[in-house]
């Protein structure tokens, strides 16, 4: 810990000294169209941005993100959107530059942002923490995520926020808010999406209160068949799930809120990817949520958030394939606790200090067809973080902005048994603990432009994280089965704390018409969490992790031009390369160049798009290696994927939206993803990457009242 506040300490200097004498000469951060991204971030933006430019775009279907101020972006989740994303959480993030999702099937993507996924991205869903169960990561964060049922998706890129954790990667922020009742009333929405095979999604959304306080209900239902690629291979990719929402909440004055809130999920999904599907994913979660604002002339916000969550997985290979015998039941128990101020010194300066706690309790049971086991709790997971952030307006156009972190991890091994569907013990664990102190911190500098509206930032953040459960539970079961003669203790191969020190840098340009930024990174990671290649097979199979020392680098840029009152044209383009120092080749799990270019045609009630999707050949891959969220298979060649969606908008509260997906109906595979599985029961002989859907017809419809 005493290296990491150096290497902080030496980093925070050496950028301060480099932003106060800096050339002046960029511009005020773009005024979010949501507002509560500043208070997300437990920072205010600067006087500066009192009547600066406000770039609008009221677009009916969304084809691409905003930048709300530097490194962050937000949208709304429930406007239909194209290409038409996944029913889970993955598919909302995909189209935003940067960003990759790893495909398994059609649900429980696991999304990458640069390079980097799994826990090195934070996941944030109504003001807690969630975790996957599966030891397999069937079930990443996204699978429980409901999109529509949450009010904005926010993201964070790089280590430049500590409020909600370590984000070596960035931040995914699911937030959920129920405005509150001027008068006593009724109001809600519902939404219809059909596709391609057999594809429904509903929603309903029904809120009823007074100034006093409201009740609400969330219902949701998503069903999808097996889709079909370009050549029209049939993909082992079917899914189905429903979720319940209750929330009721107390708002006794305008400063004051008390809500609890419940949800209910249940579903299931077959999976193209492995030997095995997800007959059972069942998410039980309470919230509550306290907030009171104006408590002093100091302090502008208490936030106090309560969460429990609990997962109950179940992956076999008998529900969705014939022949089957083995299953394996897994639950996670979470509890987090999560408390912040949001304070203002002045006009001029505003800092955010918070607390969060974590308790994690992992279990598994057998579930083979013919014999259920009892639960076996393999480890325990309870963390502590602490953290500061920190602004203050230098001058009328140049802003700093700080923070630090300090997190503290304690891991418990319990003696895991496992047991084949013939009885024999293939797997006993040996027991141990394990301790983890990790500091994070960033700095960032802003400086406006007198007269245009173009901003320029440079920051340098530090982030570091412990092995997740996944890559400590894997390297656990690698070398210390006693089934198989391995006695080593947990703690003597649980891979090191992995560091990452970043510089981003970066102009946001936003004007009436137009809206442009471009940002660079540049990532320098010590003892980087590497997956190894598997080791045996069947039941003595073995994936340890590793560390090395790696080192990613790339940019994004986006430009939207409102050329006319009914034209809008846009483009993007996104490109990081990662290498492994250690050996020499590159980093796992890196998606090649990407471009996007889209274009609007909107006349009154009507609105056109065109999205032009083109990737270039990925030749830099390391079969075997790669994360949690997946392994390196092969090179993937280049292709263009072209898209086309109409939307009616009768009026404000009424909108109707049709489209067609993969229009020429091209069979192609995105590099960061799976390979396809043999599932000899039903005729796949497995091989390559997972392809994508082919051509997919969609329609959706969006009442609110």
């Amino acid at each position: 810990m005493t290296r990491s506040l150096r290497r902080l300490a030496l980093l925070g200097i050496t950028l301060s000294a480099a932003c106060f004498g800096a050339h002046a000469y960029a511009a005020q951060t773009m005024t979010d169209t949501h507002s509560s991204t500043t208070d997300m971030q437990g920072m205010t933006s600067s006087p500066a941005a009192d009547g600066m430019y406000v770039f609008t775009l009221d677009e009916v279907i969304v084809t691409g993100y905003r930048v709300a101020t530097p490194l962050t972006l937000s949208t709304d989740p429930q406007r239909p959107r194209q290409p038409i994303p996944a029913a889970d959480g993955v598919g909302y993030l995909k189209t935003i530059p940067g960003f990759s999702v790893v495909r398994k099937g059609g649900l429980g993507g696991d999304p990458m942002m640069r390079g980097m996924g799994g826990s090195r991205m934070v996941m944030d869903m109504n003001g807690g923490m969630m975790s996957g169960g599966c030891p397999n990561r069937m079930d990443p964060t996204s699978t429980y995520a409901f999109p529509e049922t949450f009010s904005r998706i926010i993201v964070n890129k790089g280590p430049q926020s500590v409020r909600y954790g370590a984000s070596v990667a960035g931040s995914v922020i699911f937030e959920r808010e129920t405005e509150r009742f001027e008068k006593p009333g009724v109001r809600g929405s519902v939404s219809v999406l059909g596709a391609s095979n057999h594809r429904l999604d509903e929603l309903t959304d029904v809120a009823a209160g007074d100034t006093k306080g409201y009740a609400r209900i969330i219902q949701t239902r998503s069903y999808a068949r097996d889709y079909a690629d370009g050549n029209g291979h049939r993909i082992h990719s079917g899914y189905g799930r429903h979720s319940l929402t209750g929330i009721v909440g107390r708002t006794p004055d305008p400063d004051t809120l008390f809500e609890v809130s419940y949800d209910r999920s249940r579903g299931w999904a077959k999976y193209a990817h492995g030997m095995m599907d997800g007959s059972q994913f069942d998410r039980d979660s309470c919230a509550v949520k306290f907030e009171r604002a104006h408590l002093s002339p100091v302090v502008e916000k208490f936030t106090l958030n309560f969460n429990n969550d609990t997962i109950d997985h179940i992956m076999d290979n008998y529900t969705f394939r014939p022949g089957g015998m083995m299953g394996t039941e897994v639950k996670r128990e979470q509890y987090g606790v999560r408390a912040a101020f949001d304070l203002r010194f002045s006009p001029r300066t505003s800092a955010a200090v918070g607390i969060d706690l974590r308790r994690d309790a992992h279990s598994f049971a057998e579930a083979h067809k013919r014999r259920k086991g009892s639960f076996n709790n393999d480890m325990d997971i309870n963390s502590f973080g602490i953290f500061l952030e920190y602004s203050r307006d230098l001058t009328e156009r140049s802003s700093l902005f700080t923070g630090l972190r300090y997190d503290r991890t304690e891991t418990d091994y319990h003696n895991a048994l496992f047991r084949n569907p013939m009885g024999m013990l293939t797997r006993s664990l040996v027991p141990g603990s394990a301790s983890d102190h990790a500091v994070s911190g960033f700095i960032r500098w802003e400086n406006t432009a007198k007269k245009q509206p173009l901003t320029f930032y440079v920051g340098l953040g530090h982030a570091e994280r412990p092995a997740d459960y996944w890559e400590a539970y894997h390297t656990w079961a690698a070398y210390s089965n006693r089934v198989n003669g391995q006695t080593a203790s947990p703690s003597a191969t649980r891979p090191a704390t992995e560091k990452n020190t970043q510089l981003d840098l970066g102009w946001v340009y936003t004007s009436e018409k137009t809206n442009a930024n471009l940002s660079l990174y540049y990532a320098h990671i010590d003892d980087f969490i590497l997956r190894k290649p598997q080791i045996g097979m069947g039941p003595t199979a073995r994936t340890p992790y590793a560390n090395v020392d790696a080192r990613l680098y790339g940019f994004e840029a986006e430009y939207t031009r409102i050329v006319s009152p009914r034209w809008t044209l846009g483009a993007s383009l996104a490109y990081t390369r990662g290498d492994d120092r250690t050996n020499n080749t590159a980093l796992p799990q890196i998606a090649p160049l990407e471009a996007t270019l889209t274009a609007k045609y909107s006349h009154k009630k009507l609105e056109t798009n065109a999205v032009w999707r083109l990737v270039s050949r990925q030749n830099r891959f390391h079969k075997g290696y790669g994360s949690v969220t997946g392994t390196d298979y092969g090179p993937t060649g280049g292709f263009g994927i072209l898209s086309l969606s109409l939307a009616y908008r009768p009026d404000e509260n009424l909108t109707f939206s049709l489209g067609v997906d993969n229009l020429f109906d091209k069979t192609y595979a995105e590099f960061v993803n799976y390979s396809e599985a043999e599932i000899s029961a039903l005729g796949v002989a497995g091989g390559g990457h997972i392809t994508e859907p082919g051509r997919t017809f969609w329609f959706k419809s969006n009442y609110r009242f």
